[in-house]
């Protein structure tokens, strides 16, 4: 779905794998519960089409709870048909093994344009952020509205929308993903003391464990919305429980307060979306949208977010679609990027997550952290084998920060897309260990530094490095920075990082 800044094509230049009709080209990514793959689908006189084939990992195929999922995930994402949400094309098997296929989408997750910074031309911004709030909410509308077999609502609720999940293409079309841990009328209770979802975008009744309805989507688009608008994480904290603390107790700003070129009407209708009590929000993601339209002037039409997109990211992008004609040649068609922009040198802003996918994300309580496709690190799940637990998505410990007043890393620092990049220092190991790798991803981009020398610019997948241990540095765009240890085994994927800020 999503574009191939993480794609590793076969290591030992051997025939890639099928997967019933699918070719397996090459691994987008792994997470606790399966793996996504680049994969073409050939027929006749040369018709091919590229996708995102999302399988279960091979020691979990045996596991019926996992397989159910999977299927459940299928089942549901098939019976949605809207242009704001990302389709499964089939739920195929290929002897025992159960796997999805998804379409190979082009553009960047609502998180990037969160993590830029407010430009002069605020209303045009805001317009923007509401633009795609409003697409957004007919997505979610539509899947709310979902009704089964004998006619009656199925009550669907999404529980994980958040920025990561409300995808931007190039054309300017929103995408709602991840339907993975969606709630239907009459399907099996989660498990008590489980929550699903990430915290920093919970409802409070969501939090608590109650019953859920569609306002508890409404309330999640309320904080993205108000994130979009002032360009600041609304409930972030620095841990989950000071997060739902936030959520439940602490006074919620206004946007306008925060920020007083967001229309008083505007944070009118965030406010209300954000009301604590599920009676006091709007009752559906359409009554939302709507009065987002009536609040602000002219929100953004699809074509502007397209244009927008191409101005603010057009540069990475650019640079991105090259690297994908060196993977795949002529296998990618991706959208032109709209708008006088789609072709200047804009200074990149680098989106992060650029594979994204449209996939499954569900969390587990405690210790346990999820991968960007397929785990969160913030609720809860059926339980995982121990040699399956997530790992991906790890809140990374900050052991030493750059002071405010340090200037920000220079153009040099942040190395171009295609530049070499610089070899990590090795960390004194026994000679015969063979070496592992290493996975870190980070939202907002950072530049990461192994052991003092610069490895390059997240995300970074699946990068190899001498047995052992070793220090990582991160370093925003804005001059902060984080650091940890990491511990490589030999000949082994150690546990992936996703840094939040």
């Amino acid at each position: 779905m999503a574009a191939l800044e993480s794609y590793t094509p076969q290591a030992d230049g051997s025939t890639p794998t099928r997967l019933g009709r699918y070719e397996l080209l090459g691994q987008l990514a792994t997470g606790g519960m399966a793996e996504i793959h680049l994969a073409r689908l050939a027929g006749v006189e040369g018709f091919e089409k590229i996708v995102v084939v999302k399988r279960l990992l091979p020691e979990l195929v045996a596991s019926k709870a996992y397989v159910a999922m999977l299927l459940d995930e299928g089942k549901l994402a098939g019976r949605l048909d809207h242009p704001n949400v990302c389709e499964v094309f089939e739920l195929g098997k290929d002897g025992g093994e159960y796997f999805l296929v998804m379409p190979y989408l082009d553009g960047v997750p609502a998180t990037d344009f969160i993590a830029r910074p407010r430009d002069p031309d605020r209303l045009a911004q805001l317009r923007v952020a509401c633009g795609i709030i409003t697409q957004a909410c007919a997505g979610l509308h539509h899947a709310h509205e979902l009704r089964g077999p004998d006619g009656a609502p199925l009550g669907l609720v999404h529980r994980d929308v958040s920025p990561s999940n409300l995808f931007i293409t190039t054309s300017g079309l929103v995408k709602v993903l991840d339907f993975g841990i969606a709630k239907v009328r009459g399907a099996a209770e989660t498990e008590v003391g489980t929550i699903k979802g990430k915290t920093q975008y919970m409802a409070p009744e969501q939090l608590l464990g109650e019953p859920l309805d569609r306002r508890c989507d409404v309330f999640a688009l309320g904080i993205v919305l108000y994130e979009l608008a002032t360009h600041q994480r609304l409930f972030k904290r620095a841990s989950d429980y000071l997060t739902a603390r936030a959520i439940l107790e602490e006074p919620i700003p206004r946007a306008d307060a925060v920020d007083p070129a967001v229309p008083a009407a505007l944070a009118d209708v965030i406010a209300k979306a954000l009301a604590r009590t599920p009676a006091d929000r709007y009752a559906t993601a359409r009554d939302l949208a709507r009065a987002i339209e009536a609040a602000i002037d002219r929100v953004a039409t699809q074509d502007q977010i397209a244009a927008a997109l191409a101005e603010w990211h057009g540069a990475e992008l650019s640079a991105l679609r090259t690297r994908q004609a060196k993977v795949l040649g002529s296998h990618v068609q991706t959208v032109p990027l709209r708008g006088p922009a789609a072709g200047s040198a804009a200074p990149p802003t680098r989106a992060t997550r650029r594979w994204v996918l449209p996939l499954a994300a569900l969390g587990v309580v405690g210790a346990a952290a999820g991968g960007w496709y397929a785990l969160h690190a913030h609720s809860g799940s059926p339980p995982i084998p121990p040699d399956a637990a997530p790992s991906i998505s790890v809140q990374a410990p900050v052991v030493a920060s750059v002071p405010p007043d340090a200037p920000p890393p220079s153009p040099a620092d942040a190395a171009p897309p295609d530049a070499p990049v610089a070899a990590p220092m090795k960390t004194p190991v026994a000679a015969h260990k063979e070496p592992g790798l290493f996975s870190i991803e980070s939202s907002p981009y950072a530049t990461i530094f192994v052991d003092g020398h610069k490895l390059g610019i997240t995300p970074i997948l699946k990068h190899a490095l001498p047995a052992g241990h070793h220090r990582i540095r991160a370093v925003l765009q804005d001059g902060r920075s984080k650091e940890l240890g990491l511990d490589v085994p030999a000949g082994k994927q150690a546990a992936p990082i996703n840094l939040s800020w």
